[in-house]
């Protein structure tokens, strides 16, 4: 074989390898152009113009936004949305997870329940919108292999704990119970000016075991009265009488401020000693109680933390993918 046949021959086999390793062929990318590469992947300017459309038709359906973001704002997001997208499929690849066309169409019928639809009157509902049906099949693909692969890869980060949820509620009524008239009462274990840290030790140690034996029933009543060093209230049974938060020392005020009618709580300290507190009754205002509320709170907070946790996660895989981005 002559030199020019081989180098001929290798040309061509250089040209077949191009134009077969690349995605959408070579013609179709020079035609259309590349808007960014994840790994091996690519994805076309006609992708993000796609994306960017939807968005458009959704937010033109959308009176209430006043400010509509710039063009170039959209584009941006349209594209780390495909990144994404592809990041999260690569995943999906890696571990062997599917979405079935079954899934796809029980998730669709469901959206249209919740909105007290048939699909005829959902898909006539996306289309006012300026979404076809079939571009919603896709969107509701990807959120399921999305949720899917999130919840195998992130939802193990996710714990919410009953303190977490708690501290929330708390933050969210604290102000409205500023408002409202309330009645507790304590236990005191008083510390002597000049006790030693072994002393204050054993009164904290006291204070632990009183507080275990009311939550498992003894009467805060009977022992405040045998074991508080509060002359003026144990003969009552430790009651404060009804007051205004702000009324009585900020160590108790503050603990008041957040406790449910009949919990016990302590101990807390203060400059007197050692409290156990109980809330006997607050003013009706209108707050549900977090034993009510706490499963939409848990709810509401586990899925802010895995919105949270999924950009982290999507933030190591790519920097563990390379990507280009080109516009």
């Amino acid at each position: 074989m002559s030199l020019n046949r081989k180098h001929t021959l290798l040309l061509s086999i250089f040209c077949t390898l191009l134009f077969l390793c690349t995605p959408g062929h070579s013609d179709e990318i020079a035609a259309d152009g590349i808007a960014a590469t994840v790994g091996d992947e690519i994805i076309l300017l006609s992708d993000v113009h796609a994306r960017m459309e939807i968005t458009m038709q959704q937010l033109a359906a959308n009176p209430a936004r006043t400010k509509p973001p710039a063009p170039k704002e959209v584009e941006n997001r349209a594209l780390q949305d495909l990144i994404d997208d592809i990041l999260v499929k690569q995943q999906a690849k890696e571990m062997q997870i599917e979405t079935t066309d079954q899934e796809v169409d029980a998730a669709i019928t469901n959206m249209a329940q919740q909105n007290n639809m048939d699909k005829e009157t959902f898909r006539q509902a996306l289309e006012a919108q300026g979404t076809s049906m079939e571009q919603y099949k896709v969107t509701i693909r990807s959120d399921l292999l999305k949720f899917k692969v999130m919840n195998m890869r992130v939802r193990s980060r996710v714990n919410i704990t009953d303190d977490k949820a708690r501290e929330f509620y708390n933050t969210q009524v604290r102000d409205v119970r500023r408002s409202a008239e309330f009645e507790g009462a304590h236990i005191l274990l008083r510390i002597p000016s000049a006790a030693r840290a072994i002393e204050v030790a054993k009164l904290r140690e006291k204070a632990v075991a009183l507080t275990k034996r009311i939550k498992e029933g003894a009467s805060f009543e009977e022992l405040a009265m045998t074991e508080s060093e509060d002359t003026v209230t144990a003969k009552f049974g430790g009651h404060l009488g009804k007051r205004m938060p702000g009324e009585i020392p900020n160590a108790l005020d503050a603990v008041f401020l957040d406790m449910e009618p009949g919990e016990i709580v302590g101990p807390i300290k203060s400059s007197a000693g050692f409290h156990i507190l109980k809330l006997v009754s607050r003013e009706d205002i209108g707050v549900k109680p977090f034993s009510e509320v706490k499963h939409i709170i848990v709810g509401q907070l586990t899925q802010r933390e895995m919105e949270r946790q999924q950009e982290l996660w999507l933030k190591e895989l790519r920097k563990k993918t390379f990507i280009n981005i080109r516009i």
